[in-house]
């Protein structure tokens, strides 16, 4: 008998639903060919049949995991997706070298800091140095007792895995057509296996591949992708008072494992038992995931009735797996980034194996933000999953959206930042990036504050995240900063629990550049020519900045510079900054001079940020705001993923390596600035700079290295 499981959708009650999330985001995995899995189980029969020996145990120690940041070697063509943590919410690969074994050349056999080796583009030939060993004999156990409280039902089929049709959505109640429903069968409370016993009594959790390939499981320990929720279920809670309850006697039973690991039982983030049932091959894969290179990956095989019908083998590549000894009780590590594959060979029985992870003793203490926590589950609980993210349904809805805005400056790198943070497995794309509802979307018909809520929500997937609040929604609206008279009173109406901001800034000449260049340009769609406005189509750039001057003048902004010489006086300026005055006439200006209809407005206006984020600051805590400059994302010490590791760190996000960094609304213009104009418009904002950079030191705590002089004309 060949199981072979390929297709499973993961649309169920307890999984995110995918037609009410952006396809990009939440997606069922892709599947081994049932043709090549096979293929792979009449291959590993054959190696079993001849008598295929197992490799020498040797107690190497725990795996480097510096060997575990990356796959040795690319995923095989034949098993793209096939198994549970294959590929990552985005339906791609994680590897760095995510490419064929024809970019690989092999330099010798051992194994080096991954800083030395590798390349992330898959289309550049890398010298990849493979690991010494990708096994390690830690020990030989007693599972007896284990095996004791795990027999009964353990050659029990499993169940189908849940289809769509046949599991409620969250929130609601199956139909019935009107009869009475079915009463369950009863079970034995000792059989662990059980699904309704597991559900009722422990915590159900799904994993989708060892679900569609008929894998059992008993869960007694288990994490999210990033490992920031540890869970421990009901069945792994030793009492207090009674230690004939299952979890006193499994936590009781697993101790001598942990002791021949000579780990601490606040360690593990994962542990299960896993019955592999009869003729089945898990094919040929390696592990992904942000958890994988933070653990060591241990298996004890439990209940293996002949351990010659079971072939297990690791190795680097396909081509150098060894096979391993699954004698009951042996405690061995594998390098799960490492190619492995497991086929049960016996013909009624299954294969149990405990499987567990654990991490450093110091992971936790050099973990800061977000801060790993752990829960204690109760008995019957219901768990909300993503592919990479695990929730509890009690919180559902703890979390109101939007969490995130992000406010500008515009042509700030703004679009770049959006789309680096929607790459997040726990990031969801709202309906569109720019969603305007708290500027010129704003339905003023509607009477009632929550009537206005709603629509603000309808541009998002709130309703849908409601059950996992893991999960965080944002967008990025850059016209928000400059438009704060009518944006922050709306958003504290609609969005009373004040998401969190991000501002990105530029060097205010080059964004006025960008600025112009953008909405003077004939390319893009008719939505977006429409947005851009039509006012500076026939005017030179010099002409739009005067025009800005010039409107700012008139509204008492700019009392310190002289029309006719393009020059400031440095004492008025002084004097001025900060004043009820320029806080009257910036009023006048943005009330005057931003209008709904375009975005041809405010080219010079855009980038005196002091203005701009001082409004923000006075009407929110200051702990809501991150402000960066666009220019650290090229910056050699810095650039893109130090920008979004900055982000991530200000949503409490974990961080996350983005698999593509490239550059969003990024354009080739020809560049209007003519060296007097360049010169005149560097006078102009060199103090609006000092000043913008002062006000982030004093007001957010800014190292003033950084932001004393942020964009320096010297």
């Amino acid at each position: 008998r060949i199981i072979t499981r390929a297709h499973f959708s993961i649309n169920n009650a307890t999984y995110l639903p995918t037609h009410s999330i952006h396809p990009i985001q939440i997606t069922t995995m892709g599947a081994t060919p049932p043709e090549e899995i096979a293929k792979q189980h009449k291959d590993a029969v054959a190696l079993m049949d001849a008598g295929m020996e197992c490799a020498t145990r040797i107690n190497h120690g725990e795996v480097p995991l510096y060997w575990k940041e990356r796959p040795t070697c690319p995923n095989p063509v034949v098993t793209e997706g096939g198994t549970d943590d294959k590929t990552n919410a985005n339906g791609a690969n994680n590897s760095p070298l995510n490419g064929t074994r024809n970019n690989i050349a092999t330099s010798s056999s051992n194994a080096s800091s991954p800083a030395e080796n590798g390349s992330s583009d898959p289309s550049v030939e890398v010298n990849v140095t493979y690991p010494d060993w990708c096994i390690s004999s830690r020990g030989q156990v007693d599972v007896s007792p284990i095996v004791a409280l795990i027999s009964e039902g353990v050659d029990d089929p499993a169940p189908p895995p849940p289809s769509p049709a046949s599991k409620p959505r969250n929130g609601t109640k199956p139909k019935t057509n009107g009869k009475s429903p079915t009463k369950p069968p009863s079970f034995s409370p000792t059989n662990l296996w059980n699904e309704q016993n597991a559900t009722q009594n422990n915590v159900r959790i799904t994993r989708p591949s060892h679900d569609a390939w008929g894998i059992k499981k008993i869960i007694l320990v288990f994490s999210d992708d990033f490992l920031h929720t540890i869970y421990t279920l009901p069945w792994y809670q030793p009492s207090p008072t009674d230690p004939d309850s299952i979890g006193s006697k499994l936590h009781l039973a697993i101790q001598p494992i942990l002791q021949t690991l000579q780990i601490r039982q606040e360690q593990v983030v994962r542990c299960l038992l896993a019955g592999l049932p009869p003729g089945v091959t898990i094919p040929i894969h390696h592990d992904t995931g942000e958890w994988v290179k933070h653990t060591h990956r241990v298996h004890v095989p439990i209940i293996v009735p002949d351990p010659s019908k079971v072939l297990f083998r690791c190795g680097p590549t396909e081509q150098s797996m060894e096979r391993i000894d699954c004698t009951p009780g042996h405690v061995f590590e594998m390098n799960n980034q490492a190619k492995h594959a497991v086929t049960n060979g016996h013909e009624k029985e299954f294969r149990v194996h405990l499987i567990l992870d654990y991490v450093n003793e110091e992971f936790f203490e050099k973990r800061k933000k977000p801060v790993t926590t752990r829960v204690n589950l109760s008995p019957g609980e219901v768990l909300t999953q993503t592919r990479r993210s695990i929730d509890r349904a009690i919180e559902a809805g703890t979390r109101p959206q939007p969490s995130f805005l992000i406010l500008g400056a515009q042509k700030s790198g703004t679009t770049s930042l959006y789309e680096y943070l929607n790459q997040h497995p726990w990031v969801i794309r709202p309906k569109r990036r720019e969603t305007h509802c708290l500027d010129w979307r704003w339905d003023e018909t509607l009477k009632s504050t929550e009537e206005r809520r709603k629509h603000c929500l309808l541009f998002y997937y709130a309703a849908s995240m409601k059950p996992y609040p893991s999960l965080q929604t944002g967008d990025s609206t850059p016209s928000y900063l400059l438009d704060y008279y009518r944006v922050i009173p709306r958003l504290k109406e609609v969005f009373e629990h004040e998401p969190r901001m991000i501002i990105l800034t530029r060097d205010p000449i080059r964004r006025a550049v960008s600025h112009y260049a953008m909405v003077t340009s004939s390319d893009g769609t008719k939505e977006q020519m429409a947005a851009r406005g039509v006012e500076w189509r026939e005017k030179s750039f010099e002409t739009v900045i005067d025009d800005d001057i010039k409107n700012m003048k008139e509204d008492g902004l700019l009392p310190y510079w002289d029309l006719e010489t393009k020059t400031m006086d440095r004492e008025i300026f002084d004097k001025f900054v900060d004043s009820p005055e320029e806080d009257v006439a910036w009023e006048r200006y943005i009330r005057t001079r931003v209008p709904l209809n375009t975005g041809s407005y405010s080219p010079l206006a855009r980038g005196m940020y002091a203005l701009q984020c001082r409004q923000w600051f006075r009407s929110f805590s200051k702990d809501k705001f991150l402000v960066m400059k666009l220019e650290d994302m090229s910056d050699e010490d810095k650039g893109e993923q130090w920008v979004l590791d900055r982000a991530l760190e200000h949503l409490d996000l974990p961080k996350f390596e983005i698999p593509n960094l490239e550059k969003k609304n990024a354009r080739i213009y020809d560049d209007p600035l003519e060296q007097n104009v360049c010169a005149w418009l560097e006078n102009f904002f060199a103090p609006h700079n000092k000043r913008f950079g002062k006000l982030l030191t004093s007001e957010l705590g800014y190292e003033e290295d950084d932001w004393s002089n942020p964009w320096s004309y010297d």
